[in-house]
């Protein structure tokens, strides 16, 4: 399992700026599956401790102005909610690599740009269902950590896995 680590600029405004991505090598029926690890549970503690410190910016001028309804300075901040802590993703790190080294091709720990942009949005409320969902690492046997950690995942953006005239392979 290749991890690329990129650290954050310092200062920081927050701590919680590392996002994870996992490749995994096969996941239901398809390779190479691009993962987007989130810390799950954020509490309203945690988010009314982030209001007011300047970490959303303006909007991207880029974007439809269809997709900024609803937008609003918390959704913003729940996306920060949804990152780690530079010690919260090493921990990950450690508890995917001794467990899933062999069924992770390359896990990508790295920093959001910040301030955020009003109108994202965090990953946790995308509705489960058909092609896309959650693996809950957190309720894996042994894990310990002391944060939920999530993995979405989206079928849809990947080719099926390639047949072998062997069989299927165990990746």
């Amino acid at each position: 399992m290749e991890i690329l680590r990129l650290d954050a600029p310092k200062p920081s405004l927050c701590d919680r700026i590392y996002v994870l991505g996992a490749t995994l090598k096969a996941f239901r029926g398809q390779r190479h599956v691009e993962t987007h690890i989130i810390r799950h549970g954020a509490t309203e503690e945690e988010l009314a401790a982030l209001r007011g410190k300047g970490l959303v910016a303006p909007p991207d001028p880029s974007m439809p102005a269809a997709l900024l309804e609803g937008a609003t300075e918390d959704r913003a901040l729940r996306c920060l909610l949804e990152a780690f802590t530079a010690e919260e993703s090493e921990a990950l790190a450690a508890w995917l690599e001794r467990r899933y080294a062999d069924r992770i091709e390359k896990l990508v720990i790295c920093p959001l740009e910040l301030p955020v942009p009003l109108g994202v949005g965090p990953l946790g409320e995308i509705p489960e269902g058909g092609q896309t969902g959650f693996i809950r690492f957190d309720a894996a046997p042994g894990y310990a950590l002391p944060f939920a950690a999530r993995a979405f995942y989206d079928l849809s953006a990947h080719a099926p896995e390639e047949a072998s005239p062997q069989g299927p392979q165990n990746t």
